[in-house]
């Protein structure tokens, strides 16, 4: 089964506008690997510019706020995990046997030893509510999210149609429910500190390994 594609605001421009949306989008993924790489506390605008080859003035015409492009390059970020949990998805296997890779693709995210999406995303959550301020920001940041569950809803649907998960479950609220808690926790887990005589209890591996198999004994239809 296909995924529906959603109208995107890259639709239909000019030629004069794509070489913008170009210039924004390599501005974007500069940001974003500055951020992943040093922290979005030790990135200035200025650093942005220079290493994405563009004026300051240019850089804070596209993204009057350093705030602007840590959203931008939030959504960038969510936007890559749609495209790979997507091609999950699209995979000709079970419901039951992709929402298993699902998973595993973000525990496998959560494994960089420098923490970097994790370090990224705790820091994300302290501009998260300036995108209100900007409509097209806020716009995208809410079309970035809509791409992921589009995806998992077209995965609750496969669901109810091969069989390998539970009929008498909300399919399409535990599977958005599971993706959503399990993708927040495998960052904020490999974060945490725990008393020394509890680390080896309370590992992010292990923590992980549970809750993954608790979701998958629950949604599994009987055999």
């Amino acid at each position: 089964m296909s995924i529906k594609k959603e109208w995107s605001p890259s639709t239909k421009m000019s030629k004069r506008e794509q070489q913008k949306q170009q210039r924004r989008q390599k501005m974007i993924q500069t940001a974003k690997d500055l951020f992943l790489e040093q922290g979005v506390q030790n990135i200035q605008m200025q650093d942005v510019a220079t290493a994405a080859d563009v004026g300051i003035a240019t850089l804070f015409r596209y993204f009057p706020k350093k705030e602007y492009l840590v959203i931008a390059a939030t959504n960038a970020i969510t936007d890559e995990m749609a495209a790979n949990v997507g091609r999950i998805v699209e995979k000709t296997i079970s419901a039951y046997e992709k929402i298993e890779q699902i998973l595993d693709y973000y525990i496998d995210g959560s494994k960089d030893p420098q923490l970097r999406l994790a370090k990224f995303f705790e820091s994300y959550h302290l501009y998260e509510k300036i995108a209100a301020e900007s409509p097209e920001q806020y716009a995208e940041y809410l079309f970035a999210r809509s791409k992921l569950a589009q995806i998992l809803l077209t995965l609750a649907e496969q669901g109810k149609q091969d069989g390998s998960l539970r009929p008498d479950v909300d399919l399409d609220v535990f599977i958005m429910t599971m993706v959503q808690n399990f993708s927040i926790f495998t960052f904020k887990s490999s974060l945490a500190n725990h008393d020394a005589t509890l680390s080896t209890l309370l590992s992010a591996d292990k923590q992980l390994a549970m809750m993954k198999d608790v979701f998958l004994r629950y949604i599994r239809a009987s055999q």
